[in-house]
């Protein structure tokens, strides 16, 4: 649980403070890399994690993940240039994937009835991480001289933390418990792993996402830069595919044969791949809306935003205690997917002057996403092989990933073209009547989306009647690109989502006394082994681990 809150860490005590981060050792134009690298690397890496843990334990990867996450943090905290900071957010992205296969990690060692518990324990765990560590993290950088540094501190102190509790107590199915059927030896799983697919896979996914985060940022959405990036990714992908369907491998990356079931699991990751394009998007853009239309104290800003995180921690922890008890997994799917379109749709008549209202909706918002994402990951672990569950919960964390990735990109085209198309004819609205010369208009506008009050001051003609003025225009300038807009796009998304989650097909059934692995203590050996499953686990003498 401490690694997963480290695997938050990452993000959101360096993400949010990206322009600080600039200001400090740039200016760089590409510093917005330090919010783009850690989504790109998490979506690309984490269904390959999740594969290797299947073939080659958990324990030593799950080491690994966390040490890299000490490196990375160590890289950062002590960076003198932007380069050097995107690099450590990099691959802390990378660590974060590995991090977050513990729930997988954690299911594997209980009764299947009780996945939901254990899945959103570990989840939930991330609050601290996930939903308070902007909050946490920017005062911490207004307030000290180490600033921004601090973040990467905080996330080395997690992980290393990580790192002795896994090596001291972490103890699940050693490689040839894995393989305890198949004797497989490490050469063999080595010889046969699907370098191919790992290839295609990663370069896909990587060149994809570049080409979605430099559309309308970087380079125009119709110009080569962005459509030969889209054009390779997709094709890369599309081959991904194919050769995992028809390249004859003994062990492919992705088995095909989950997605024969539709139901039970391909529905499922589509419904998160939709959901993924709503709450990822959210988590960026929502800080946004906060800064930009309600709040200009950036400590303040940063609690009001963690209302939406808040909501979806605090769910995933109700929802895990209850779904093991009421059951209709499918059908609290579906509905919390709706619930979540429809909260969606009210922010959409969000105005400057209603803030209260949009923290309530945030927070509802959150509570439906939690539902989504831990029925989701609960559906996707039950309806797959226990040998294939590390696999399975990183294609769920890749899709999400991946969804939220490209939603950001649209949403932040539509608004930046939405905020472009009318911030001009706000301000004059808002100036003008005050006799603020026309003439000024064009600088007063540059001076306000630059954020310098020294560059504001020195507009010809300003007035602080002026600036109050035009300040509050560029926060109806902002408004009406987010509720008129962003939001309303959103529902066309959650709108998909709800027919396939309604399309899934319900896992009661599966919620039995089976275990899939056991714990075992080293220094105990047994001298032989048995399957094991729950029905004999409370008489079982030995230890150690077996696999159903």
């Amino acid at each position: 649980m401490i690694q997963y809150n480290a695997s938050y860490f990452t993000l959101t005590l360096s993400a949010p403070i990206a322009s600080y981060i600039n200001a400090d050792l740039g200016p760089k134009p590409y510093y917005v890399w330090m919010e783009i690298v850690w989504p790109l690397a998490f979506a690309a890496t984490m269904a390959i994690d999740g594969r290797l843990g299947d073939l080659f334990g958990r324990r030593w990867l799950m080491i690994g993940g966390n040490f890299l996450c000490v490196v990375a943090s160590i890289i950062g905290g002590t960076a003198q240039s932007i380069g050097v900071v995107i690099l450590a957010i990099g691959l802390n992205g990378m660590a974060g994937a590995i991090q977050q296969t513990a729930s997988a990690a954690v299911s594997e060692l209980v009764p299947r009835k009780y996945r939901p518990q254990a899945a959103s324990t570990v989840a939930g765990s991330g609050i601290i991480g996930g939903a308070f560590g902007t909050p946490i993290g920017m005062p911490i950088h207004l307030a000290t001289k180490l600033s921004w540094r601090w973040g990467f501190w905080i996330s080395l102190l997690t992980a290393g933390i990580s790192v002795i509790g896994l090596v001291c107590f972490y103890f699940p199915p050693t490689f040839e418990e894995v393989h305890n059927e198949d004797r497989r030896t490490k050469w063999q799983e080595v010889k046969d792993f699907d370098f191919v697919g790992v290839i295609l896979f990663i370069g896909g996914i990587t060149v994809l996402l570049l080409g979605i985060s430099w559309g309308g940022v970087t380079y125009p959405w119709k110009s080569a830069g962005v459509l030969v990036p889209l054009f390779i990714g997709a094709l890369a992908l599309v081959a991904f595919g194919f050769w995992e369907v028809y390249g004859n491998l003994s062990e492919p990356l992705v088995p095909y044969k989950l997605f024969k079931n539709v139901r039970g699991f391909t529905m499922v990751l589509v419904a998160d791949f939709v959901g993924g394009m709503l709450l990822y998007a959210l988590i960026s853009l929502y800080p946004v809306q906060i800064a930009t239309v309600y709040e200009s104290n950036p400590a303040v800003a940063a609690w009001e935003s963690c209302t939406l995180l808040m909501g979806t921690f605090v769910s995933i922890i109700v929802m895990g205690n209850l779904l093991g008890r009421v059951g209709h997994a499918r059908l609290i799917f579906a509905v919390s997917v709706a619930l979540n379109t429809i909260f969606l749709g009210c922010m959409a008549a969000m105005t400057p002057s209603t803030l209260g209202a949009i923290l309530a909706l945030t927070t509802l918002t959150g509570f439906t996403i939690g539902f989504v994402q831990l029925v989701g990951i609960v559906m996707i672990m039950l309806n797959c092989p226990d040998e294939d569950i590390g696999v399975a919960v990183g294609l769920n964390g890749s899709a999400r990933s991946i969804g939220g990735s490209i939603a950001t990109a649209m949403y932040s085209t539509i608004l930046t073209n939405k905020v472009q198309e009318v911030l001009p004819g706000n301000i004059a609205a808002a100036v003008l009547p005050l006799g603020f010369p026309a003439s000024s208009l064009g600088p007063l506008i540059l001076a306000l989306l630059s954020g310098s009050k020294a560059a504001i001051e020195q507009v010809p003609g300003v007035t602080l009647p002026v600036v109050g003025a035009a300040a509050q225009a560029v926060k109806e300038s902002y408004a009406q690109g987010f509720s008129r807009l962003v939001y309303l796009v959103a529902i066309a998304f959650g709108v998909v989502a709800t027919v396939c989650a309604a399309c899934t097909r319900d896992i009661d059934h599966l919620l039995t006394n089976d275990v899939a692995a056991k714990l075992h203590a080293p220094e105990l050996q047994p001298l032989h082994r048995n399957t094991v499953n729950s029905s004999d686990a409370d008489v079982e003498a030995s230890s150690h681990v077996e696999k159903t």
